[in-house]
C-alpha cells in the first residue's frame, strides 16, 4: 500500500520550521538508550540530550545537513538526536568526526499520509480488501456500542486536562503498562503536554465505548505536519481493535479540516502503520555524542551487543532455534498473538 519515497514531546516547531543549523530545533531531551539481548530489555542509560524537531520530509538525505551546532549548544548535553534521518544508502553504524561520535540505528521504514488530496482519494488508494476490513471493524465497534461511535478531540489546556486524565486511565490498562512500562504518565510529563497546548501545539484524541475510554492518540503540530507522539488502548477491548478505529477516525477528519498537510505516524514500523500510510521513507534515528571516553564507551559497547545479538540471532535461525528460544526469553513480554 505505501510508496517507498520521531518523538518526545519536546518543544515542537513553529509555524517558521527552524532549520537543523538553528538553536531553536534543538529542544532539552533525555535520551533512553536501551539495551537489548535476544528481545529482552536489559535497561537503558538516561543521557542529557537535544532532541531535532524538525519533521524528517524536511531533512535531506545527507546526514552532514542534519548535523548539531555543537558550537551553540549548552554545556552539559552529551549527545543530540534526529529521531528520524531519511537515507538513501545505509550510513557506517558508528563514526568518529570532527568532535563528536556519530552513532547510527538500524534503518527502518518511516510511515506516514499524505492529506493533500480528499478523504475519498485516500480510501481510494487502499486495495479493496483493506476498506472492507476498515468497514467490518467499525461496524462491529459500532454495534458493541449499542448504535453509536463517540470519540473527541482536544485542544485547548482545559481540554488536554480532561485528555490527560483519559489518557491515563486508558495507559494504565495497556499492554505495555502491565508489563512495567513507564505508560504515558512515566513518558509524557503533563505540565509539558499543558505548555504545548497552551501554544496550540498538542491534540489529544480518545475513543469510549458507552463512557468508558477505549483508545487515546496524542499528537504535536510541526508546521502543516501533524506528528502522532504516543498512542495505546485498553488491552480488554483489543477485539475490536480500538487504536486503528480512532486513527481511521482521526485520518478522516484530518482531511476535512485542510489544516494539515500530512501525518506522520511516528516511531516504530507496526502492521497498522504500513496499513494505513500512503507513504514510507527508509529513515534511521541518530545519535551525536560529545567525543569523550565516556560516551565512546557507551557507543561502542552498545554497537557491540546489538552485533552480537544479531549474529547470535543468525546462528539460532540456521539451525532451528530462534523462535523456540525467544520464546522462552521473552516469556509474558510477548504481544498479544506474538
Amino acid at each position: 500500500m505505501a510508496n517507498i519515497v520521531s518523538a518526545s514531546l519536546a518543544e515542537p516547531l513553529l509555524a517558521s520550521a527552524p532549520t537543523p543549523r538553528d538553536v531553536a530545533a534543538w529542544t532539552p531531551s533525555t535520551e533512553p538508550l536501551r539495551f537489548f539481548l535476544g528481545g529482552r530489555d536489559l535497561g537503558a542509560l538516561q543521557i542529557p540530550s537535544l532532541t531535532l524537531n524538525v519533521p524528517f520530509t524536511r531533512l535531506s538525505t545527507r546526514l552532514e545537513d542534519s548535523a548539531p551546532p555543537w558550537e551553540t549548544l549548552p554545556p552539559g548535553i552529551e549527545a543530540a538526536v534526529v529521531p528520524a534521518q531519511p537515507i538513501d544508502v545505509e550510513p557506517p553504524k558508528l563514526s568518529f568526526l570532527s568532535g563528536t561520535i556519530r552513532y547510527v540505528s538500524p534503518s527502518t521504514d518511516r510511515y506516514s499520509i499524505d492529506l493533500e488530496s480528499t478523504f475519498g482519494d485516500y480510501m481510494r488508494r487502499l486495495s479493496q480488501n483493506t476498506r472492507h476490513t476498515l468497514r467490518r471493524k467499525l461496524r462491529r465497534f459500532t454495534e458493541s456500542c449499542c448504535g453509536g461511535v463517540k470519540w473527541r478531540g482536544f485542544e485547548s489546556v482545559k481540554e488536554m486536562k480532561e485528555f490527560y486524565r483519559l489518557a491515563t486511565e486508558v495507559s494504565s490498562q495497556s499492554w505495555g503498562t502491565k508489563l512495567g512500562g513507564p505508560g504515558l504518565v512515566g513518558s509524557v510529563p503533563e505540565a509539558g503536554l499543558l505548555k504545548l497546548a497552551g501554544e496550540r501545539l498538542a491534540r489529544g484524541y480518545v475513543l469510549f465505548q458507552g463512557d468508558s475510554p477505549v483508545s487515546y492518540q496524542l499528537c504535536t503540530s510541526h508546521g502543516d505536519v501533524l506528528l502522532c507522539v504516543r498512542t495505546g488502548y485498553d488491552e480488554r477491548y483489543g477485539q475490536h481493535s480500538p487504536g486503528s478505529l480512532l486513527l481511521y477516525l482521526l485520518i478522516e477528519r484530518l482531511f476535512s479540516e485542510r489544516r494539515y498537510k500530512r501525518l506522520d505516524l511516528g516511531e516504530g514500523t507496526l502492521g497498522y502503520k504500513s496499513f494505513f500510510a500512503t507513504d514510507s521513507a527508509r529513515c534511521v534515528r541518530v545519535i551525536y555524542f560529545r567525543r569523550t571516553l565516556r560516551n565512546l564507551a557507551t557507543a561502542f559497547s552498545h554497537f557491540a551487543l546489538c552485533t552480537a545479538s544479531v549474529a547470535a540471532g543468525r546462528a539460532l535461525s540456521r539451525v532451528g532455534l530462534k523462535q523456540r528460544i525467544k520464546r522462552r526469553m521473552m516469556g509474558k513480554m510477548r504481544r498479544p498473538g506474538q
